[in-house]
Order: structure tokens, then C-alpha cells, then sequence
């Protein structure tokens, strides 16, 4: 393993300001809106931008420390060695892909938030704007929890990344290293990403499916959206591995923050009750919470 030098040590504050400052937008945005509206109050609206917000703020105060410190993982579990290389194959110096770069973590979550508006606008049967506004509240903060989380454990954990622990001497060759960058692996950032943002955009299409479509409908075609979100958040999962920036634990743990993560704020959501009709027949009441 590359062992890091003092001289390598430093703090950091890595902060994305244009994300926060958009996120703050919508907060002030929302509050009105959702409030006049009666979906969120403006004590709920400031409750959970707030907490999304401290918990991000303090993964950031929290990563302000020396690189060097020891890990609480400090290389592969048990027969994820030869995980690693089966699912990753061979390593080499440079070994990428086109999600291996800092905008990869956000490529799912912005696609993710473009389908949201379109789902929302798409099917107006309700107030569109109501739950357009609350959607976009809640991913956005959900998004900003779940990066927090991560970055929260990444720093705690001081995992070094596979590069490091199983081709020490390529690691050596960089011509960069990065002693904070390189203890950043446990869990996969892009990962807990990607499966947050899937996963809420799963929960949201199944409940306006069942809203919007007859029941025959919905059974025929309700499998299509977790089948193809959670195949793109499994090949995000992937390309992580395959990079060498993760190991395979880092990536199942990445995916549970992220899908925990949906399922909280997605309950954050104060949606009644849809009553449908169902193929022309008696009005059936659909409780659309927690579904997959």
C-alpha cells in the first residue's frame, strides 16, 4: 500500500457552491408555494432543507482533517481481492471510464430530476404545480442529504481505494496523488448518488402509474421503471469498481444509503390518498407510500 507523507497533509474544504446556492433557491422558492398551496408548511419546508442542509455542511466541517489519518478499513474484506479483479478485470495505469470524473456523480441525479418535471407535467390530472414544486424540494434535498452522508463516512472510514490496496506500484506511478482523494473509498459517492436518485424517481413513477393508469395497465408495465432505473444505478455501481475507485462493499454500502435515503425523504412527502377508477367500476383508494 502507498503510504502517505506528512508533507501531503493539509485541510480542505471541499464545498460545491453552485449546488448549494441552487439549493438554497429552491428553499426559498418552495416555502411559499408549497405552503400556500397546503402540501408542505414553512416549518416543514425549513425542518427538512435545514437538516439536509447540516447534515452536508457537517461532512464538509468533518472532512476538515489530516489526511493521513489512520482508517477504520484499512484495505479488502475477505475474498473481495478476487471480486474485485473478476468483476473489475485487470487494473491498469489510467484504468477509467466516462462516469470515472467528478461530474459522473451527477449525471444520474440531474437526468433523474429532468424525468421528474416530465412525469409531474406529463400527467396534470392534479395540481401540477403542487407536486412539482414538493418533488423538486424534496430530490434536491434528498440529493444534498445523501452526498452529506457519504462524504460524512468517506471521511470517518479513511478507506484507502483499491488502486492503493491491490497495485501498490502502479499507484506509486501516478503522476498525482491525493492522500485525502485516495482514503475517500468507503462508500461510492457517484454510487449512493445514483441510487437515490433512481430509487425516488422509482417511487414516483410506480405511484402516478397507479394513479394515472387502470389497474391492468399498471401490472402489465409496472415492473419497466425499477427494472430500468436500477439496471443504470447497478452499472453506475459498476464503473466504479471497474475504475478501481471502489471496492464491491463500498459500492452495496453506497446503494443502501442512497435507496434509505429516497424512501425518508420521499415519506417527507404530504400526498393524500389517490381515489381511481379502476377499468369503469367502483373508485378504489391507493396508498402510494413505500412503493418498489
Amino acid at each position: 500500500m502507498v503510504t502517505p507523507t506528512k508533507e501531503t497533509s493539509r485541510v480542505i474544504v471541499r464545498l460545491p457552491t453552485g449546488f448549494m446556492a441552487l439549493f438554497i433557491a429552491l428553499v426559498l422558492l418552495a416555502t411559499p408555494t408549497l405552503q400556500g398551496q397546503e402540501y408542505l408548511s414553512t416549518g416543514e419546508v425549513a425542518t427538512i432543507g435545514g437538516g439536509a442542509a447540516a447534515v452536508f455542511g457537517l461532512a464538509h466541517l468533518v472532512g476538515n482533517a489530516d489526511s493521513t489519518r489512520n482508517p477504520l478499513i484499512g484495505g479488502p474484506l475477505p475474498l473481495e481481492a478476487s471480486l474485485q479483479r473478476w468483476l473489475g478485470g485487470r487494473c491498469s495505469l489510467g484504468q477509467t471510464n466516462f462516469l470515472d470524473n467528478k461530474r459522473g456523480s451527477s449525471y444520474t441525479a440531474i437526468t433523474a430530476a429532468l424525468l421528474l418535471v416530465s412525469a409531474d407535467l406529463a400527467w396534470p390530472r392534479y395540481e401540477k404545480g403542487k407536486e412539482l414544486g414538493q418533488d423538486l424540494f424534496l430530490f434536491t434535498s434528498g440529493v444534498l442529504a445523501t452526498q452529506g452522508a457519504t462524504s460524512l463516512l468517506k471521511t470517518i472510514v479513511a478507506r484507502p481505494r483499491p488502486l492503493l490496496c491491490l497495485e501498490p506500484e502502479l499507484a506509486g506511478q501516478r503522476k498525482k496523488i491525493d492522500n485525502y482523494y485516495d482514503r475517500q473509498s468507503f462508500p461510492s459517492g457517484h454510487t449512493s448518488s445514483a441510487f437515490f436518485a433512481c430509487a425516488y424517481l422509482n417511487l414516483r413513477l410506480r405511484a402516478i402509474m397507479r394513479r394515472e393508469l387502470h389497474a391492468g395497465e399498471y401490472r402489465d408495465y409496472r415492473w419497466l421503471p425499477p427494472t430500468v432505473l436500477f439496471s443504470w444505478a447497478s452499472f453506475v455501481g459498476w464503473s466504479r469498481i471497474h475504475a478501481y475507485k471502489h471496492f464491491v462493499s463500498d459500492v452495496m454500502v453506497g446503494a443502501a444509503v442512497g435507496v434509505l435515503m429516497a424512501e425518508l425523504f420521499y415519506q417527507f412527502a404530504d400526498d393524500p390518498d389517490v381515489t381511481d377508477n379502476v377499468s369503469g367500476g367502483a373508485p378504489m383508494v391507493v396508498s402510494y407510500r413505500w412503493t418498489f
